[in-house]
């Protein structure tokens, strides 16, 4: 009687733990089979080649003729629409071509108009999915067929500039500006990119039901304005964030026989570490802060970082030319492997020796400006302390994509909290 017993519990265990698996896999057929006529591959064609160009995906939202997708997905024919044309392809293979109305460069939207077609638009929902729910995730990768992921939402990414969410899925080059959906269908996101195994991000859908108002509110955006509309998006994104910045109560940390400015915004994270070998003359120990986010504008041109780096160096062996020497090769800009001469300017850098607190610094300002974006540049101050024998800062901070105004005020501010223990 006890093993019939056992035998009993068993088959009803086994029975209940293979339900959530098939309804969890009725459920991504189910919503596949529902919004696959309303999710697209979007293609740049090269016009002179007749090639396609980059490939995304997208989807139907707002009405029957509004497709959303990434504006990383249809960044070149914004920044080069006569050499380009934008192409929507359906599940039935059937293509036509699309424009633009508006885009978000902030939070890499764009939604495009087509011929009216004949579904209805996926329903946005703009409320955050309770943490741990199962989501799904639809595009065409690699260009070899539209599918969906299952995955699970893990809340707001912490410690970011721009707001994503954390999706426990992959996605893979082709599903950008793709859907995320709830198992009701409704959009709660769209595909942006990749972070590593199974870490995947995506736009929060209120960001594309703001996109959608305003485009109701102001209407298409000509293309002659897309520069502009480009520009003041870029300026007005570093404003508001510097300004926070400029605002704070920055706090100080002690670093080395040092006090310095800390973390001092939540976008930031900061770490430290030591290199130290027995062949190195000299001990060196590092902390670093940065944003981990930046907004796309080009292929291999983004904007919107934000670092600072502490270098402390001390030594007994090295006599003071050679270790000055050292702090030499150490003072110059670096951390801008960003765009390519068509972009910025070349850097131009202005160097003169400063007193912080009695102590003897050399300080360095470099900058570049944006050729299509005056006004807005990549800039650098790099300090280092150059009135000791054996030991000396260098500090050095990154800000790309900043007004000149900024610019200055973020290093006076810097510059301000730099003391040392005598």
């Amino acid at each position: 009687m006890l093993k019939q017993a056992f035998l009993y519990l068993a088959s009803i265990f086994i029975f209940i733990s293979q339900i959530p698996l098939a309804s969890a896999q009725d459920q991504s057929t189910q919503l596949f089979e529902q919004l696959k006529n309303r999710v697209f591959q979007v293609k740049v064609i090269d016009i002179a080649s007749g090639n396609k160009s980059s490939i995304g995906s997208g989807f139907l939202v707002a009405n029957d003729h509004l497709i959303a997708t990434n504006y990383h997905v249809v960044s070149s024919y914004l920044l080069n629409p006569e050499k380009y044309k934008l192409v929507l392809l359906d599940n039935q293979q059937q293509s036509q071509e699309l424009a633009i109305v508006d885009f978000d460069i902030i939070h890499d939207l764009a939604l495009l108009k087509t011929k009216a077609l004949p579904y209805k638009p996926l329903v946005i929902e703009t409320s955050q999915p309770a943490k741990g729910n199962r989501i799904y995730s639809m595009g065409n990768p690699h260009d070899l067929g539209m599918t969906i992921i299952e995955g699970t939402y893990n809340g707001l990414v912490e410690g970011s500039r721009y707001q994503k969410y954390l999706f426990s899925g992959s996605l893979n080059p082709g599903m950008s500006g793709g859907p995320a959906f709830n198992s009701r269908g409704e959009i709660i996101g769209i595909n942006v990119s990749k972070g590593g195994e199974q870490i995947s991000f995506l736009v929060p859908a209120f960001h594309l039901a703001d996109l959608i108002k305003r485009y109701r509110q102001n209407g298409e955006i000509a293309q002659a304005d897309y520069n502009s509309h480009i520009y003041a998006a870029l300026y007005a994104d570093q404003d508001a964030y510097y300004q926070h910045i400029l605002n704070l109560d920055w706090s100080t940390t002690s670093f080395m026989n040092y006090d310095l400015p800390d973390k001092i915004d939540s976008s930031l994270k900061c770490w430290g570490h030591i290199k130290s070998k027995d062949k190195d003359l000299y001990k060196n120990v590092h902390r670093h802060c940065r944003t981990e986010d930046r907004v796309y504008l080009d292929n291999n041109f983004y904007t919107g970082g934000f670092s600072y780096d502490y270098s402390h160096f001390s030594t007994e062996q090295l006599n003071t030319i050679r270790f000055y020497n050292l702090l030499q090769s150490r003072h110059n800009i670096s951390g801008f492997y960003n765009g390519n001469k068509e972009d910025a300017s070349n850097f131009v850098c202005t160097s003169n020796y400063i007193t912080l607190n009695d102590s003897e610094w050399k300080a360095t300002t470099c900058a570049r400006e944006y050729l299509n974006y005056k006004g807005l540049y990549d800039a650098s101050l790099i300090a280092t302390r150059v009135d000791q024998y054996k030991e000396s800062l260098h500090l050095s901070i990154r800000m790309i994509g900043i007004s000149q105004h900024n610019l200055l005020n973020i290093s006076d501010r810097f510059l301000e909290l730099v003391s040392w223990k005598k």
